[in-house]
């Protein structure tokens, strides 16, 4: 039986623009829209690691084509680019986080205003999970501009947009980036204090040099 093709998906790369050929490459994802040639040279790891007593997964390792993919998306406002992150694997990540809604890492207000759109939120829609919008940054900062020094203070600029209870909700975090983990630490901090039944962390990527 022939796989039914999701409304999704794309006959062209969104990345190279070349035609994606079905094949077995993609029996896992319903609605393609990367080649799998972009997909490889992205770099996936499927890096797992430990944040405290929360199992952590990132995509991919932060190298030069997953930043200059991100820079189009995120520096320049090409929303199209958005499913390019996690579409790929979206048939097994939804399987991992079953019933898991995501609450994304907050984003600065102005540069949300700037590009359009959040871009964390919008890299996760492929998953097609519930999104819950509860972290806001307090303070306008732009990650890359921040010295590491300051990158490790940023617990103080994020806080709750709403509190709600999570006591049985399974959560699960969502970043685009992972290199210092300050903030990813900041808002697991603060979304633990509203006692989720489980939680779980899933990043796009993660710099190389952190262990």
């Amino acid at each position: 039986m022939q796989k039914e093709k999701s409304k999704d998906a794309i006959d062209f790369c969104k990345i190279c623009f070349q035609k994606i050929n079905p094949g077995l490459p993609y029996f896992f994802s319903s609605s393609p829209t990367i080649c799998q040639k972009c997909y490889l040279s992205l770099n996936p790891k499927w890096i797992r690691w430990k944040e405290g007593n929360v199992n952590c997964l990132a995509m991919y390792e932060y190298g030069e084509e997953v930043k200059n993919v991100l820079y189009k998306f995120k520096g320049c406002g090409d929303v199209e680019l958005s499913t390019c992150f996690f579409g790929y694997q979206s048939f097994i990540l939804k399987l991992l986080y079953h019933g898991y809604k995501i609450v994304p890492a907050p984003s600065s207000t102005s540069h949300n205003e700037k590009r359009g759109f959040n871009q964390v939120v919008e890299m996760s829609k492929v998953l097609k999970m519930p999104i819950l919008n509860l972290l806001i940054k307090t303070k306008e900062s732009k990650q890359s501009d921040l010295s590491l020094a300051e990158r490790r203070k940023v617990k103080k600029i994020i806080d709750y947009s709403r509190k709600i209870d999570l006591s049985r909700e399974k959560i699960l975090f969502v970043d685009d980036v992972f290199t210092t983990g300050s903030t990813t630490r900041a808002c697991l901090d603060l979304l633990k204090q509203l006692r989720p039944k489980r939680l779980k962390c899933l990043i796009m990527a993660k710099a190389k040099w952190r262990k």
